[in-house]
């Protein structure tokens, strides 16, 4: 399989998206930024670090790696809203200024739907101007992931997308996380869908042996698979946690999934907990040479990069996990 020691050491950052604002800068403002009324406030956020271990019964096909959303988030300044006006700021997780994020607005107006859009300047801030009524329906920033550009959907700093009206105007803060739950209503009832979650996925499946039939490579019920996550680079915001997931098998499942891994590149190792090491590979119709599973001939280990939901041309809906699922099939 295709060799991957750069996967291994690429620096996964935010860069530079490559549209250009449709918003018009205020005139009155002498650095023609938007009348920027603060900046927001760098906040230190605890790297992941340890090891995380999830143990998944014969009855359980998913896991969620970390729950919740970051404890610690940008501070940002409170702006006021103006009218016929969206405005506000794009950061990192620690409240870093992202240059280039994209957003976008639905208007409608007299019942015709158009469209406003707008990209963050150099200090993170973006203004976007509108008639009628206005509501987000994109905002992502392009990063770089396995040294290719990937959009990945921004998260709402108070987690809301209410519509705008052109007398009241609005102010939208806007974070990139590497892991998180990005639609906080339907996590609650879709806890399982990997795109409820601004973190990585990855699809773990296996054949159960049975003794008149049984796929070679059949695993025995009741076995423990033991897989091993470790960050090797590419990461995010620099984690260094990594993920054990014990899954026992049963009859009811022949698959598991485990959501919500912050964005990077792992080794993945399988064994059962007899001690067995399992072999790997891609099973089903999601392959690729640059993305989900991978086998390094250098280093004779198998890694894992996550599938990008959108290519570079797409644009991701707010509030919204983009990544799809890497297919891991084990089996003796």
């Amino acid at each position: 399989m295709k060799r991957i020691s750069s996967l291994c050491i690429v620096a996964l950052a935010c860069c530079m998206a490559c549209s250009k604002s449709d918003s018009k800068p205020d005139p009155n403002d002498p650095n023609n930024s938007g009348n920027q009324d603060g900046v927001p406030t760098i906040v230190t956020v605890p790297k992941l670090q340890g090891d995380t271990t999830i143990t998944m019964g014969p009855t359980t096909n998913y896991a969620i790696a970390l729950k919740g959303l970051p404890t610690i988030r940008p501070v940002f300044p409170k702006l006021q809203p103006k009218p016929k006006k969206v405005r506000g700021y794009v950061t990192d997780a620690s409240g870093n200024p992202i240059e280039g994020a994209f957003l976008g607005l639905r208007v409608r107006v007299s019942g015709l739907t158009t469209v406003a859009t707008g990209t963050t300047n150099a200090k993170g801030y973006y203004e976007i101007d509108f008639e009628g009524a206005a509501e987000f329906f994109q905002a992502y920033v392009t990063v770089n992931y396995v040294e290719k550009p990937v959009p990945i959907s921004l998260f709402a700093a108070d987690t809301t997308l209410p519509v705008y009206t052109m007398d009241k105007g609005g102010v939208k803060h806007w974070i990139a996380l590497s892991h998180g739950t990005a639609n906080l209503a339907d996590v609650q009832h879709r806890p399982w869908l990997s795109n409820n979650y601004f973190g990585g996925s990855i699809f773990l499946n296996w054949d159960l042996y049975q003794d008149d039939w049984s796929p070679e490579g059949a695993l025995p019920l009741g076995a423990d698979i033991i897989v091993k996550l470790t960050p090797v680079g590419g990461m995010m915001y620099g984690e260094t946690r990594s993920f054990t997931i014990r899954q026992r098998i049963g009859v009811n499942h022949l698959d598991c999934s485990i959501n919500n891994l912050p964005i990077g590149i792992y080794k993945i190792e399988a064994k059962l907990s007899t001690g067995q090491v399992l072999e790997m590979e891609v099973h089903g119709p999601d392959r690729s040479d640059t993305y989900g599973l991978q086998y390094d001939n250098g280093t004779k280990a198998w890694y894992v990069a996550f599938m990008p939901g959108y290519n570079a041309t797409s644009k991701p809906m707010p509030n919204r996990g983009e990544w799809d699922q890497a297919n891991v099939h084990v089996e003796l």
